[in-house]
């Protein structure tokens, strides 16, 4: 070999190498915390108190799977820190240090507040194509949605549904869509309805839609291990196995089951023919997508676990009503996020529900509920029924009002008017809702707004006990057993529900006489 041949040789060894060691590189940032800044962000529904305060450890958002997280913070000072990618970061109180294993992943600048910092990233990043349409369904905004996982968790018969629907009724609310719990499938993981429970399934949803209902079926990855489902694709790649390529089972429903491996297309596609197949032969209205339970295996997923969560988010986005547990998405998606924190309602659940639903507002999630598990809180609401009132007084002030629990059934008369009257005060917002979502849909902003982010640099960044729907109304819930709470008021004229003019910036006590939500109207 002549000296250009090794030179050629060697060259081509080197960049060999080179190429490698890129492909394989982790990138390390460290970005400090500005004096008086505050940040939000990676973390969307209650796992760390929002403005981000207390330190956290390294987290690796690629195998996260606690709860819903993104790799975007957005700050007070008009910074942002955004990857397509998820990334590991620790937060030691003064400094953000992030792993990535594809970039530099920077703080950006994107203005001078908040408001300006999280729009450049979201027209930059995860804005939608021009003329697209992405908003959820207008019934979820317009009507509550009723979670009858509050009457059975699994398996509710035909006629426990219907009954439900006239208890709805004669209460004097109004009809909805009802989310039919775990428990419908013939055979966990099929996607045809037990014929013991419902008999002619069909002709159950045509007394539904009769009724004036929607309804949605819950779906999750769940095949149980002795089922014919199971049996026909075992020796096929279509289930989630362990690193030693036996199939993954994890206990659920009394049972052993296994679970779709959604990460590969092919099981994507079954799972979309079968629910289309579902929709239009049955005329279901939707799915409520649930995976919380398959979670603690995703990272056993063919293309790993923060794909297995993309994959499952993206199933339910050619479905108008559309709901999910958990998911993984970049963001504004055309579906609901339930922002689940596994507990029981309490006082501290309402405090934290209403910083979670602004911090996932301002991560690109507005279409966002929140619930408590019915089960945990059952003992609680009977020792306490008004903490179930300010839950439905926070519900009906939310983009989508959903019924966990049924109001009622409680026996203070006067806690069930005081909710009925919360719902009705609900129409007042509700039209306002309508226009905003689709406002929402075409700039980005927020519809449940974060104080800082509609009035800068106001001392509004602690303020996580009210918010704005959009720039008109202030809504300041009752989060404690007290009919009475201080308000801080920006600049301008705020009317209050009994008509008085408010003029800020002030602070001002104010209570609820007749269990009417605390919602002030912006006079411009």
């Amino acid at each position: 070999m002549n000296r250009i041949s090794y030179r050629k040789f060697f060259g081509a060894v080197i960049t060999l190498l080179v190429l490698c060691e890129t492909a394989t590189a982790q990138y390390n940032t460290k970005i400090d915390i500005l004096k008086g800044e505050k940040w939000w962000g990676v973390f969307i529904g209650g796992d760390q108190p929002m403005p981000l305060e207390e330190p956290f450890p390294k987290t690796d958002l690629s195998v996260w799977t606690k709860s819903n997280a993104i790799p975007f913070l957005v700050s007070s000072r008009g910074r942002y820190i955004w990857s397509k990618t998820p990334f590991k970061i620790e937060f030691t109180g003064e400094t953000f240090l992030i792993d990535s294993p594809i970039e530099e992943v920077e703080a950006v600048t994107g203005g001078k507040t908040l408001r300006e910092a999280y729009l450049v990233c979201y027209h930059k990043n995860f804005a939608p194509q021009e003329g697209e349409d992405r908003t959820p369904a207008s019934e979820f905004f317009t009507t509550p949605v009723y979670d009858l996982t509050s009457v059975v968790s699994f398996g509710i018969s035909a006629d426990e549904i219907r009954n439900y629907m006239q208890e709805i009724l004669a209460a004097g609310y109004p009809a909805g869509t009802l989310i039919i719990p775990s428990g419908w499938q013939s055979t966990i993981g099929s996607f045809s309805p037990d014929l013991r429970l419902y008999g002619d399934f069909a002709s159950l949803v045509n007394d539904i839609h009769a009724q004036g209902f929607k309804i949605m079926l819950t779906v999750t990855p769940f095949v149980s291990g002795d089922g014919p489902i199971y049996r026909a694709y075992r020796n096929s790649n279509a289930f989630v196995k362990l690193s030693d390529g036996r199939t993954a089972m994890a206990e659920w429903a009394g049972g052993y089951s296994a679970f779709y491996d959604i990460t590969r297309n092919d099981v994507v596609s079954i799972l979309h023919k079968q629910l289309t197949l579902l929709r239009d032969s049955l005329g279901v209205d939707g799915y409520l997508f649930d995976c919380k339970d398959a979670l603690p295996y995703a990272r056993f997923a063919y293309a790993g676990a923060a794909e297995f969560l993309k994959k499952w988010s993206e199933l339910g986005l050619d479905f108008g009503l559309s709901q999910y547990t958990i998911c993984r998405s970049d963001g504004f998606v055309p579906y609901l996020h339930d922002l689940q924190m596994d507990r029981a309602l309490d006082w501290e659940f309402l405090k934290q529900a209403v910083s979670s639903m602004l911090t996932a507002n301002l991560l690109g999630h507005p279409y966002s509920t929140i619930s408590a598990e019915s089960k945990l809180s059952a003992d609680s609401l009977a020792a306490n029924p008004t903490l179930l009132l300010r839950y439905i007084q926070l519900s009906t002030a939310l983009p989508v009002t959903v019924f966990s629990f049924a109001p009622w059934k409680i026996n203070d008369a006067t806690i069930v008017e005081q909710c009925k009257k919360a719902f009705a005060q609900r129409q007042k917002i509700g039209t306002y809702y309508d226009q905003l979502i689709h406002e929402s849909a075409r700039t980005g902003e927020p519809i449940l707004r974060h104080m800082e982010y509609e009035f800068p640099r106001n001392g509004f960044t602690d303020c996580n006990d009210q918010f704005m729907i959009g720039s008109k109304y202030l809504v300041a819930p009752l989060l404690e057993e007290s009919n009475s709470r201080t308000v801080r008021f920006p600049r301008g004229i705020w009317i209050s529900p009994q008509g008085e003019r408010i003029k800020g910036p002030v602070v001002k006590a104010f209570t609820s006489e007749q269990g009417e939500i605390l919602i002030f109207e912006s006079a411009k």
